[in-house]
């Protein structure tokens, strides 16, 4: 995956700052803490998704748009997984009546996860534009908001990425 393989190459030590955090709150007792170190991976895996990759590689996956953005997707919330599947599982050992909440942040860290991929490629090949980061932030701001915002971002995607995957 092109980008977790660049992303964690650049950021990797930061997780490790996440991980000692979240080792932290369960020697202080501070659950709040482990809730911003699994934050953090969740910051650090969407930052992949900043920069769009070149039309080469896009073109080079021989499916259908759809197919793409869901292999994407997938392959996203497969490594994001794997990078905080460890601190859940230390943080819902210790806090367990408080194991709850740390699935809700994950669950809408794996929507943010598919909304930003699918509005990376909403402008596919350029960046993201101005009108992409502010319907990201209203997800932020207003999660229900990304029922409606990431099939608009998905099918926008589609249209964009047609002529290239042919």
């Amino acid at each position: 995956p092109y980008e977790f393989a660049t992303g964690f190459r650049g950021t990797y030590y930061v997780l490790f700052i996440a991980y000692a955090l979240a080792i932290i709150a369960v020697s202080v007792s501070n659950f709040n803490l482990g809730v911003f170190a699994l934050l953090m991976v969740f910051v650090i895996t969407l930052s992949y998704y900043a920069q769009p990759e070149h039309e080469y590689y896009v073109w080079s996956h021989s499916q259908t748009p759809a197919k793409f953005l869901l292999d994407k997707m997938k392959t996203a919330l497969l490594y994001s997984t794997l990078l905080s599947i460890p601190l859940i599982v230390l943080l819902s050992i210790f806090f367990f009546s408080q194991a709850h909440i740390l699935l809700l942040i994950m669950a809408a860290g794996y929507v943010y996860l598919c909304c930003i991929i699918a509005a990376r490629y909403s402008s596919f090949p350029y960046e993201m534009g101005l009108a992409q980061g502010i319907l990201l932030a209203l997800c932020i701001v207003a999660p229900p908001a990304a029922i409606i915002i990431l099939p608009y971002f998905f099918n926008r995607s589609v249209e964009r990425l047609q002529p290239i995957l042919k």
